[in-house]
């Protein structure tokens, strides 16, 4: 990641009380946390992303493993990505040059490898339900997100962090909830919101509360950073 800081929680920003008590919202991420840990650092180390943001994205899609998607749904797994779009992600990230070679050894090993071309195979359910190869392709479009790849341009700033440096998770958060072309994503790279709070007023209320979730007070980032500090510490990149 080219960017700097990050600010969690976001002002102005309280998780929902639907989502659980604390008690309740340890003790899931505490298990996703166990069985999943070794395959989020992974993703960590080569994404260059904090393990707490992957493992804040994983509770808010899945419960960390908990609730991975219903059967033949288009987007499934821990980190509930859209398999279409992943075989579109994992091209361009090879052809960018951000796969590193620990990301692509680790792809080959589930099958996925690419031609002289640089192009793959289709990715199935199947591989969606393979808890290592989800969280590890969810990652990488995170990170894509992150890094402002979608339209950025030399003439046109990154939308992934502000004047600052400081990361827009909320616009990151936006576009991996709600696509990058529709109203919600066209808001979050275009949108003159000046902070987390005013994007999550303007969009739709199931990305608001995606935002609200991930970045908000007692939200699962929040949580992370605090609660649960010393059961990421070994997974920490």
């Amino acid at each position: 990641m080219a960017t700097t800081t990050l600010s969690i929680p976001a002002a102005g920003l309280t998780a929902p009380s639907s989502i659980g008590n604390r008690a309740q919202l340890n003790a899931m991420m505490r298990e996703g946390i166990k069985k999943y840990g070794k395959y989020f650092k992974f993703a960590s180390e080569n994404s260059k992303l904090p393990v707490e943001m992957l493992l804040a994205f994983a509770a808010v899609e899945s419960g960390i493993g908990r609730n991975i998607g219903d059967p033949g749904h288009i987007t499934r797994g821990i980190m509930q990505w859209n398999r279409t779009y992943a075989k579109s992600t994992l091209e361009s990230e090879l052809k960018l040059g951000r796969m590193t070679p620990a990301e692509k050894a680790k792809l080959a090993e589930y099958g996925i490898k690419f031609d002289a071309n640089g192009k793959t195979r289709a990715i199935t359910e199947a591989d969606q339900l393979k808890p290592e190869l989800n969280i590890l392709i969810g990652s990488m479009i995170v990170g894509k997100l992150a890094d402002s790849i979608l339209d950025s341009t030399k003439d046109s700033p990154a939308w992934g962090t502000d004047a600052n440096g400081a990361v827009r998770l909320d616009r990151i958060i936006a576009c991996y909830n709600a696509g990058g072309y529709g109203d919600t994503g066209k808001k979050a790279r275009k949108g003159n919101y000046a902070t987390p709070a005013a994007l999550a007023a303007a969009v739709n209320s199931t990305t608001a509360g995606y935002i609200k979730k991930l970045m908000g007070s007692n939200g699962y980032y929040h949580l992370l950073l605090t609660d649960l500090k010393a059961d990421v510490a070994p997974y920490k990149a």
